[in-house]
């Protein structure tokens, strides 16, 4: 059974792409949000649904700035394709609930367990506690792609917060 969604990974490569340094969260993030057939997953959802994406947009990009590529490509979107290109790969994934929404508690299930199986750091217990605590929350709703993302760079956030100095510390 798949457990990890590919939005899951799609928005670990956001937060991995919005983040220059090689930090230790970053790696985190990205280890425990890897999915080899994302690629192929979107690319069976556009197909399936007719969807083409506005490739002559630009949004974002300035220097400095979050831009990731998968949420300008998420964006360019019609808000229609959005939820039927978000709905395709949730039903791909296991990750829509007999109403149709998304279903939040089998994914932060996924990611706990993720978070769980990886080395045991000061970064994964951060991110673990933003679960438990209740800082970082995604809840079932109807499908959508950006919720994912949130939830992500909200557990990257707190990783960083709560275990890199900050400058007033390394002064």
């Amino acid at each position: 059974m798949k457990l990890l969604m590919l939005l899951a990974l799609a928005a670990a490569m956001v937060a991995v792409q919005a983040c220059k340094e090689k930090s230790e969260c970053h790696e985190l993030m990205r280890d425990v949000m890897h999915k080899e057939d994302m690629k192929e997953i979107i690319e069976s959802c556009m197909e399936e649904n007719e969807i083409v994406p506005n490739l002559g947009r630009r949004s974002g990009g300035r220097k400095g700035k979050r831009s990731p590529h998968m949420v300008r490509f998420i964006t360019s979107l019609s808000q229609e394709n959005q939820t039927v290109l978000a709905e395709c790969i949730f039903d791909k994934e296991g990750l829509l609930t007999d109403d149709g929404l998304f279903d939040a508690t089998a994914f932060t299930e996924e990611v706990i367990a993720k978070l769980g199986e990886a080395e045991q750091t000061e970064q994964a217990d951060a991110m673990l506690a933003a679960i438990e605590d209740g800082t970082c929350v995604v809840e079932e709703s109807e499908p959508d792609l950006m919720l994912v993302f949130r939830f992500i760079w909200c557990l990257k956030d707190e990783c960083k917060e709560a275990t890199e100095p900050s400058s007033e510390e390394e002064e």
